[in-house]
């Protein structure tokens, strides 16, 4: 399988060190990992952190051609863990990823790639600059399936972000605790509320194949819309939890790469929980 994955690169910058990361990043080094092509749109200061960011590619097996630098700094998070090694994020602002230009050599480039899958999500849209990118790719782009994964920073969305995910996906990744919004910014109805999260998205976007909509310890589910059927992985094997950074990127990732080579969804979840639940036990987002 090929992906074109646009999106952020960020360094997650704990108290004791700095780890790569940004879902794209995640994202792609996990399809890698399984065995997927994936090749990541993004932009990089001319830095120490851009020079190491291209490393850090190289290391996981991302395809790094499409890459820009651009004159801005290199993307960076403040991460904090609660007791429970819930992540809260402080996104540094107007940097490299939040520039990230469209030229006629990279709308030609995506072409040739002829990729199966094309991700993007709702964090890239902040700035007018990517997102103006986003939209021009988005009408070049010829993959047959968009996957959309809906990440809510504080200030890093809106309900513009979060319609176009909505309006372009065939596959989106949601999560319960991020799920609240789409009534609050009014795409749902507050009365639709007591129905089932997944079925009442497909509802009203019909251009959705399925909703991946995660639920922490709880485990997922996965709503093929299409048939109307409801797939849930279950609660998951206990593990000691270090951090759970990563570990939706890891689930959305697995499961397409097992969906899209021709397993069925219950295989597919399987094999997206049992891989995140490696994941949850290291600090490090991709820990392979």
């Amino acid at each position: 399988m090929k992906a074109l994955v646009f999106g952020e690169i960020i360094w997650d910058v704990y108290p004791d060190e700095k780890v790569i990361g940004g879902a794209p990043f995640n994202f792609s080094a996990h399809l890698a990992h399984l065995g997927s092509h994936a090749i990541l749109i993004s932009a990089i200061g001319n830095d120490m952190l851009g020079g190491l960011a291209l490393d850090e590619m190289k290391r996981h097996g991302i395809d790094s051609s499409l890459m820009q630098t651009v004159s801005y700094p290199t993307g960076t998070c403040i991460v904090t863990l609660n007791e429970e090694k819930i992540p809260t994020f402080s996104v540094a602002s107007n940097v490299a990823y939040d520039h990230i230009p469209f030229t006629l050599k990279l709308s030609e480039q995506i072409r040739k790639a002829n990729a199966d899958i094309f991700y993007f999500n709702t964090l890239i849209q902040r700035n007018c600059e990517s997102r103006a990118t986003l939209q021009k790719i988005l009408d070049c782009q010829p993959a047959k399936d968009i996957f959309c994964d809906v990440n809510l920073r504080p200030d890093c969305f809106d309900k513009e972000s979060l319609l176009l995910c909505l309006q372009k996906a065939t596959f989106v990744k949601i999560s319960d605790e991020e799920s609240h919004f789409l009534y609050d910014l009014g795409i749902l109805s507050g009365a639709e509320r007591k129905e089932h999260f997944a079925k009442v998205l497909a509802k009203h976007f019909p251009n959705l194949k399925l909703v991946l909509y995660t639920l922490g310890k709880k485990g997922s589910e996965v709503y093929e819309c299409a048939t109307g059927k409801l797939y849930s992985s279950g609660t998951p094997d206990a593990v000691k939890v270090v951090s759970t950074v990563g570990a939706g990127d890891c689930f959305g990732a697995t499961f397409l790469h097992e969906y899209l080579t021709g397993n069925d969804i219950p295989k597919a979840i399987q094999a997206a929980t049992q891989r995140s639940n490696i994941v949850v036990s290291h600090k490090e987002a991709v820990p392979f």
